[in-house]
């Protein structure tokens, strides 16, 4: 029998836990969870210190390989390998992309794009990446295309018909414009990096990048400029005539010497022909200048400047003076040509260094004067005999001629079979160097693409010349006395002030003329008697020219404050001031000039860099590129 006692049946299921019990678990699994964590991240960080190990090796022995790599790519030479190989196959560039690789890659991926995002070190992270990626790229995009075009150039040989072989530079043309915009997204992805954020141990390294990436931009805007334009220019697309003004130094103008004579040049193919040369008596002088001037030119070099070829100079800005020479040329001789060259004597003895000496057959009205038909020319005696010696026996008139049958022959020399066009590049890159050789286009693409270079002499408007000081020139004697001028231009001092950086410059000027040059030189040397000075006596207009929208320079000669002829030209502040020295005599001016204030472009001068521009004379050349503190 069963007994019901009233009481509920026992329980199968277990007891609810308390709350203490509860926690204790939750806590075990946030722990857990904390501890999975911590070894999760300690994983990554041991993986991102392998990374950064791996990087840091990998960019040690990247190092290692640099200088090699830069004496090659500077010496444009074969490597020792018999002269078989060429610069894209050298060892040292292999090695170099192989290191760069291996340090972006060991730099990208996730972890990284997490350690990048990373409070405080993310920064660091994120600009060690991007450095890692920026050495690659100019490794693999930019140095192998210096590489090739070095290869190219030096591969320049003769086509069978005497003129340049243009193909090898053409090719290198697609990989030099790959090359600057690889090298223009890495500019931009270094100015990204705010060097602000980094850890102090990036802060250097990252800024000695960017200023080493600005510092190659030039070469390649430069080699970019050369593949794209130089078979062009050359007549690889067809022909193209130029007109060429040979500028005597013997007579100053602030661009260079007056042009005493011009040659009409075609240029076919990589082949070059004098096709007649005219002296520049033949050109005007026009009644009013051929083109409109701006006020600022008016003011500073008279209506002369577009009135009488010899004038055309008398600016520094040669694209102003070039598209003055064309419309006179085209007034005067009925054509138009497609660019305009200048050059002086002292380039041509340069080039003359290179192809050896040339004998010059001479007109003959020439040979009539000099009782011979032909004059050798050799680098050591170019520019006496030609800025000097020619007028003991020769015309004003005469001597511009010979002017013209020597730069024809020195042209037609450099062009020559058997002259190496290394050997003729070496010439002119030595010239242009010295702002001895200019070229402008009458192609507006063309003459957008020289601006900034060497050859353009874009003084006026140019960004690369915005900050640039100038110094110039200008023979107030009308005659031929320049060509006793000795002239020295340095930089002497620059420091960093609370107004900003003030550059220093010292200007030596002193006659080397005999000291019975009244009587001993002719007229049309020495100068017309009853002039404002004696014959034979030197008067210089000097003017210095700072930057653009800077502070106007200060001007002493020998120690001594003195005053000036003040303007603004073109937005630059300029003082001009007259120097007289008589035969044997020198002085020293010294230009005290604030820094510009503009900030750099892509064409700008490079941060820590000062450009000066002066005259280019018999003993001194027209260009001064210096370190300067960077302030402010």
């Amino acid at each position: 029998m069963t007994v019901d006692t009233g009481a509920a049946p026992a329980s199968t299921e277990p007891a609810a836990p308390t709350p203490a019990p509860r926690r204790r678990r939750a806590a075990r699994r946030v722990l857990l969870g904390t501890v999975v964590a911590l070894l999760v991240v300690a994983v990554c960080a041991v993986l991102l210190v392998g990374d950064a190990l791996a990087a840091r090796g990998a960019l040690t022995r990247a190092a290692a390989q640099v200088p090699a790599v830069a004496e090659e790519l500077r010496g444009g030479a074969r490597s020792a390998a018999g002269g078989d190989a060429t610069l894209a196959s050298s060892p040292a560039l292999a090695e170099l992309r192989t290191q760069t690789a291996l340090a972006r890659e060991a730099t990208d991926g996730p972890l990284w794009w997490l350690a990048a995002r990373l409070p405080v070190v993310g920064p660091s992270a994120g600009a060690a990446a991007d450095v890692a990626v920026v050495l690659d790229d100019v490794t693999d995009d930019v140095l192998p295309a210096l590489a090739d075009l070095a290869d190219a150039v030096a591969a320049t040989g003769r086509t069978p018909d005497g003129g340049l072989d243009l193909a090898p530079l053409q090719a290198a043309a697609p990989g030099m414009a790959t090359a600057r915009a690889s090298l223009d997204a890495s500019r931009a992805r270094l100015d990204a990096v705010d060097p602000d954020a980094l850890l102090p141990q990036l802060t250097d390294p990252v800024a000695t990048l960017r200023d080493r990436v600005d510092e190659l931009a030039g070469a390649v805007a430069t080699g970019d400029r050369a593949a794209a334009l130089g078979p062009a220019m050359l007549g690889a697309d067809g022909p193209r005539t130029y007109l060429l003004l040979t500028m005597s130094t013997g007579e100053l103008r602030q661009g260079g010497g007056i042009p005493g004579a011009l040659l009409l040049l075609r240029v076919d193919g990589g082949r070059v022909e004098v096709v007649r040369q005219v002296a520049a008596s033949a050109v005007g002088p026009f009644r009013s200048p051929v083109l409109p001037l701006s006020a600022d030119d008016e003011d500073a070099y008279t209506a002369r400047l577009g009135r009488f070829v010899q004038d055309v100079t008398a600016t520094p800005d040669f694209p102003t003076s070039a598209a003055l020479a064309v419309e006179m040329w085209a007034r005067a001789q009925g054509e138009q040509v497609d660019g305009v060259l200048a050059t002086d004597p002292v380039a041509l003895s340069q080039l003359l260094a290179e192809t050896g000496p040339v004998r010059v057959p001479v007109s003959r009205p020439v040979a009539a004067a000099l009782g011979r038909d032909a004059v050798k020319l050799t680098a050591e005696n170019a520019v006496d005999v030609l800025l000097r010696r020619v007028y003991d026996v020769l015309d004003p008139e005469t001597a511009d001629r010979f002017f013209a049958d020597a730069a024809a022959a020195v042209l037609a020399r450099a062009v020559s079979d058997d002259v190496p066009p290394a050997a003729l590049l070496a010439g002119l890159q030595r010239a242009a160097g010295e702002h001895r050789v200019r070229v402008w286009s009458a192609d507006p693409a063309e003459q957008a693409r020289l601006e900034g270079t060497l050859v353009a002499g874009s003084y006026a408007a140019a960004p690369r010349a915005a900050d640039a000081v100038g110094v110039f020139l200008t023979d107030h004697v009308a005659g031929k006395m320049s060509a006793y001028l000795d002239s020295s231009l340095q930089v002497v001092g620059s420091e960093c002030t609370d107004a900003g950086r003030v550059d220093t410059l010292e200007l030596t000027l002193a006659s080397t003329a005999p000291d019975d040059a009244a009587t001993s030189l002719p007229w049309y040397v020495a100068g017309v008697p009853g002039g404002a000075h004696p014959p034979g006596t030197l008067s210089l207009g000097a003017t210095v020219s700072g930057p653009r929208d800077g502070g106007t320079p200060r001007v002493e000669r020998d120690g001594a404050p003195v005053g000036g002829e003040a303007r603004t030209t073109h937005g630059r502040p300029t003082q001009a001031v007259t120097v007289v020295l008589p035969p044997g005599e020198g002085t020293t001016l010294r230009f005290t000039v604030p820094a510009g204030t503009s900030t750099d472009g892509d064409d700008g001068t490079p941060a820590g860099r000062l450009e000066v521009w002066s005259t280019p004379t018999t003993t001194s050349g027209g260009l001064l590129d210096v370190e300067v503190p960077t302030c402010g």
